[in-house]
This record gives structure tokens, sequence and C-alpha cells, in this order.
């Protein structure tokens, strides 16, 4: 899923291209954050090949907003990064809450 954030990234101008590694470990923690925003919204452990367009818009969105700058600590020690802005269900669109909908899972007691 990195591969083609990369690809939609250097697209965008955000970075010089799909082989650019230079924000990988941002962008994999962003991923992580975006697919954990998606599985809790959906009360789901899995990450359905059906939603994976909405967690790599997620990914894009936040890098366009926050300009791939939305770390605002980073500690070494037991690694700790802090963002900025957080992913949440409220960063979700009408439309991604539409398709999340539709792969949601009921909760029960």
């Amino acid at each position: 899923m990195l591969d083609k954030i990369k690809i939609r990234l250097a697209s965008l101008g955000f970075l010089k291209d799909e082989e650019d590694t230079s924000q990988d470990g941002v962008l994999l923690l962003m991923l992580e954050d975006a697919q954990d925003a998606v599985k809790a919204y959906c009360h789901r452990k899995d990450i359905p090949k059906g939603l994976e367009h909405v967690v790599r818009g997620l990914v894009v969105r936040s890098v366009q907003v926050d300009n791939v700058d939305n770390v605002s600590a980073i500690k070494r020690g037991d690694t700790q990064i802090n963002y900025t802005t957080t992913m949440t269900s409220d960063s979700f669109t009408e439309k991604e809450i539409k398709v999340l909908n539709s792969f949601r899972k009921l909760r029960t007691g």
C-alpha cells in the first residue's frame, strides 16, 4: 500500500518520485494510523481490499493538509512520534463514510 501512496504523492509533487524514501518512516506511521482509524470505525481487525483506497486517501489528504511537516515531536528511546494532527473518524469525508459504512460490522453487547 505504501508504494501506491508514494506514487500518488510523487504525482502531486510531495515526493521527488515514487522511489524517494526520505519520508518512508513518517508515511508508514501515517499509514498505520489511517488503518487503525478505519478498523476502529468499522469494528474490524482487518482492512478489506475494498477499503484500501480509503486508507490511501486518508494518508494522501493528511500529507496535503500538513505538507508532511505534521510531526511535532520525535523521541528516540522507546520510539515515540507525535503528530500535530491525528487521524480519527473525524478525518473521514462524507464520501468515505458511505464506503466505510458498507464494510462496518455491527457491535453486539
